[in-house]
């Protein structure tokens, strides 16, 4: 069981499969949706298309500005502040 986390997580997808990445937070099933946000959240999932069949990296933090991809901006943030 993954939660947030401030790296990417690897997901492994089957191309052209539909996926539904987490935008809330509160996900047991990090990066991916569990439906959680129905219960503690106005957010919705953040559906897309795998392009390929293969591990993937996806925002284990639900901040990213390149949805559902990590920018990397909230873990370098959050690591130099944290420390972790």
């Amino acid at each position: 069981m993954t939660t947030k986390t401030y790296n990417p997580l690897p997901v492994d997808v089957q191309e052209g499969e539909r996926y539904k990445w987490c935008t809330c937070g509160y996900s047991q099933t990090m990066p991916l949706c569990d439906h959680s946000h129905r219960e503690k959240s106005d957010k919705k999932s953040f559906k897309f298309f795998a392009e390929t069949t293969g591990t993937i990296e996806l925002c284990g933090c639900s901040e990213t500005t390149t949805p559902p991809y990590c920018d990397q901006q909230q873990c370098k943030i959050k690591t130099n502040r944290h420390g972790y």
